[in-house]
Formats: structure tokens, sequence, C-alpha cells
């Protein structure tokens, strides 16, 4: 169990749990904590959307070099642009391998990270002071 020890006095911030509002008001606070499966969800949408735009673009290049070769057979231009034709497939092979990689891992972690998320939270709720009601006011006014 992960405990803030010293922060009041010292002017120093403290630890903060999801869904408490920080004791000295100031910067950082609650959501510093906090997890979600939200970033993890998108990054993993965002692995796939990778991965279909890069397969877009290979057809994209495939198709927009077809023919060039017809014609020009022994030009140098024609066989560097084959080799940087070559050389750009592979690269976004390996960009889409990659990102098809990704997926789900990042889902995993997602699911991970909303079941922890809900888990403290319920552990937290158990052991959580309850808020005084007499420990805000002011006298005199």
């Amino acid at each position: 169990m992960m405990q803030s020890e010293g922060g009041g006095s010292s002017g120093e911030q403290g630890m903060n749990l999801a869904g408490v509002a920080p004791v000295s008001g100031g910067a950082g606070g609650a959501a510093d904590l906090k997890q979600s499966e939200g970033p993890w969800t998108h990054a993993a949408g965002a692995v796939v959307k990778m991965q279909s735009d890069t397969n877009a673009g290979l057809a994209r290049l495939g198709t927009s070099h077809e023919g060039v070769q017809e014609g020009t057979e022994g030009l140098e231009a024609t066989a560097a642009l084959s080799a940087v034709l070559f050389s750009w497939q592979e690269r976004l092979k390996t960009v889409r391998d990659e990102a098809g990689n990704l997926e789900a891992p990042l889902k995993l972690v997602a699911v991970d990270h909303g079941e922890y998320e809900a888990s403290q939270l319920s552990k937290y709720a158990q052991i959580a002071p309850r808020p005084d009601k007499g420990s805000g006011e002011q006298g005199g006014r």
C-alpha cells in the first residue's frame, strides 16, 4: 500500500488518489494518478487506422509506378526509381506490420488498466475517511 508522507507543511504536494481532491488545492490534484482505458483503447484504434492507411499507401505507391519501366529500360533514372520504390515499400510494410503487432497488447493494457482502476477505487472507498462537516466552517461569519 502506498502512502503519502509529508508534503503538507513543507509546501510539497502530496500524492493524490483518483477522485480525491488535493488538500492544498494546488496544481496537479486528483487526476494525477487516474488511470483509464480511454487512452489505451484510443491508441489501439490509432494503430488499426495506421495499418489501414499504410496498406492504402502501399497500394497507391504500387499503382503509381505501374508502366514506368515500359520504354525506359536501361536508363539510370528508372533503376534508381525502382530502388527507391522497393525501399519505401519495405519501410511501409515494416510500419504496417509493427502497427498490427501493437493492437492486441494495447487492447490488453486498456482492459488491465480499466480493471485496476475499478479495483483501486473500490478498495479506497472502503477505507476513505468521511469528510468532517464542521472542519470547513469558520467562526464569526
